[in-house]
């Protein structure tokens, strides 16, 4: 059974709490190189795992939750799948609402306001653009777990600038949950540096405990929030 995902975490705590190869490997009782070479390779016993939580002092469980949480592939689609999805945007909705949102297919009838009929034939578009798969009558995304799109792809600009608009609209009509505040300042490049940086955390914290309340909530207590951060080094009316 492959669990390169395990070992990229395990990596990652070693790294965080500064523990040396050469320190794992005695809690082993392996070789330093021999250590490197396991944590290198594409697979790993589980019960080697369970050797490697203990010495480290977490929990499999632990270790298990936070590769869940920390694996997130970054998919570039094909040229044929962004026109699709930027030409018909019911087929970008579904898929979002499927694959990202986790949506079942009543749901998203009723969101999108669509028919059995129209919502099959979206389904088995998405299909044959290898979206997604359908085995058995049921569509499954061809993404799984946590994934991100390409940031430099014509599809993720477009509609990071079109959502980004409607997301500020939305704040400015002061809809129900929004807010929005607007703040010109004098920062020295170091501070406002620091000030980027601090959003950022701020954004990653809040995804940080999106990802964990997925894992302890149910459905029905979970909803949709959108948060955009926007800063620029310029005053409100400088040109």
């Amino acid at each position: 059974m492959e669990h390169s995902r395990y070992l990229e975490t395990i990596k990652k705590v070693l790294r965080t709490r500064e523990v040396t190869y050469s320190e794992l490997a005695v809690h082993l009782k392996m070789t330093e190189s021999g250590v490197k070479k396991m944590l290198n390779a594409k697979d790993i016993s589980f019960r080697r795992i369970l050797q490697i939580c203990d010495a480290l002092g977490i929990l499999p469980g632990q270790l298990f939750s936070l590769s869940e949480k920390s694996f997130i592939a970054e998919v570039t689609l094909s040229k044929q799948q962004e026109e699709a999805l930027l030409k018909q945007r019911s087929l970008l909705a579904v898929y979002w609402r499927l694959t990202v949102e986790g949506r079942d297919l009543s749901e998203i009838e009723g969101l999108q306001k669509l028919s059995k009929t129209e919502l099959k034939k979206i389904l088995d578009k998405l299909v044959s653009l290898e979206l997604l798969s359908l085995k058995r009558g049921t569509y499954t995304p061809r993404h799984v777990g946590k994934f991100k799109w390409n940031e430099e792809t014509k599809l993720v600009k477009i509609l990071n600038q079109e959502w980004s608009e409607l997301t500020l609209q939305r704040a400015l009509e002061k809809k129900k949950g929004s807010l929005h505040r607007l703040v010109s300042m004098k920062l020295s490049e170091e501070s406002y540096a620091r000030l980027q940086q601090g959003l950022t955390k701020v954004l990653d914290e809040a995804v940080q405990n999106s990802e964990n309340e997925e894992l302890t909530l149910s459905k029905k207590q979970m909803h949709n929030f959108t948060a955009l951060v926007a800063t620029v080094a310029q005053g409100v009316l400088d040109t």
